[in-house]
């Protein structure tokens, strides 16, 4: 019974032990370096959240950039086919021969 009592002794002192002591040495400062770390890393969230609603802002302005362009090359088209076919007129125009002048003076009414 006495080696029984013995092991139950030195089980109780040793949990004591664990329990009193305050800390391992290097602890506290291994906690702040943790502590500045979370800190750190959530600032790095903030950050990247921010980042990210610049993104999809900037998505969605180069997607209305991109609609506008498409509308002013097609408004570009249709002008340059206007233009093609007033100078294809312009150049049949000036293809057909100038009507002759009359020959002799020209004569007024009345006199």
């Amino acid at each position: 019974m006495k080696n029984h009592l013995r092991w139950i002794v030195f089980g109780a002192a040793f949990l004591g032990l664990g329990i009193s002591m305050p800390s391992c040495p290097g602890q506290q400062a291994m906690q702040q370096q943790i502590d500045a770390l979370q800190t750190k890393a959530n600032d790095s969230a903030k950050q990247i959240q921010a980042l990210d609603a610049q993104i999809k802002k900037l998505n969605t302005d180069f997607t209305k950039l991109y609609n506008y362009l498409e509308k002013l090359n097609l408004a570009a088209g249709e002008q340059k086919a206007s233009l093609d076919r007033i100078d294809a007129t312009l150049k049949a125009m000036t293809a057909k021969p100038a009507p002759k002048a009359p020959k002799g003076p020209l004569k007024k009414k009345g006199h």
